[in-house]
């Protein structure tokens, strides 16, 4: 009897040290089951957000594009139409390409749409007019540009835009409208008391004015509401 007592307990105790072994190492895979899922999560966290700065990027430079290309002259209409019809062949080409042609002796060429040759249209120019328009970090005695920076940062103290005037006569009403993509947040207007015709004119904006965010901002100047010159896009950017 006494043996057999013994024997059971044996039993017993050997059983209880398997259960325990079993649960520690069941504990220890989920704890690295766990660790595993953190770090997974937090590599695609990561990933999610470099994917997001990148989309932001993105857009600020197509963005910083289109504005550059309205300052030279593009007229915002044609740009639109433009986008547009270049939008309508890459969705042209994808529909078109098709798996079964890789590696065949089709003319790859034979799959492509049609190539879109748009042109802007020629600036018109006619009456009061200003030319040589930048932007700059100050004005020196005669009222021109000290220098040509198109990059500013959150703590640029102004920023400036000049411009030559010609043919704008005394009494007009010259105003500069200051954007920020797309979205305006400042206007100044003065009217000159002489007639200008080569002089530099100039409108600045300040901390006061707008806070200087990092994006992409546009001025625009006009004589009588009536646009002289393209905006001019200028960027402010991270120190």
């Amino acid at each position: 009897m006494l043996l057999m007592l013994l024997l059971t307990s044996c039993t017993a105790s050997a059983m209880e040290l398997t259960a325990t072994a079993e649960q520690s190492m069941d504990e220890t895979e989920v704890a690295q089951l766990r660790a595993t899922g953190t770090v997974v999560r937090a590599r695609m966290q990561t990933t999610l957000d470099y994917a997001n700065s990148r989309l932001t990027e993105a857009a600020e430079a197509q963005d910083f594009l289109r504005y550059s290309l309205i300052s030279l002259g593009t007229e915002s209409a044609w740009l639109g139409t433009a986008i547009r019809q270049l939008s309508e062949v890459g969705e042209q080409a994808t529909a078109t390409a098709q798996p079964a042609d890789i590696g065949t002796d089709r003319d790859p060429a034979a799959t492509l749409p049609p190539a879109v040759i748009v042109t802007p249209p020629a600036a018109q120019r006619s009456g009061p007019r200003l030319e040589n328009v930048v932007m700059a970090s100050g004005v020196d005695s005669r009222d021109c540009a000290i220098d040509t920076n198109p990059l500013f940062t959150p703590a640029s103290s102004r920023i400036y835009v000049v411009a030559q005037a010609y043919d704008v006569s005394a009494g007009a009403t010259i105003s500069s409208v200051w954007r920020r993509q797309g979205s305006e947040v400042a206007n100044f207007s003065f009217q000159p008391r002489n007639n200008i015709n080569g002089n530099c004119i100039w409108f600045f904006i300040d901390q006061s004015d707008a806070q200087f965010t990092v994006g992409v901002w546009s001025v625009e100047i006009a004589v009588d509401d009536i646009r002289s010159a393209p905006p001019l896009t200028f960027q402010i950017v991270s120190e």
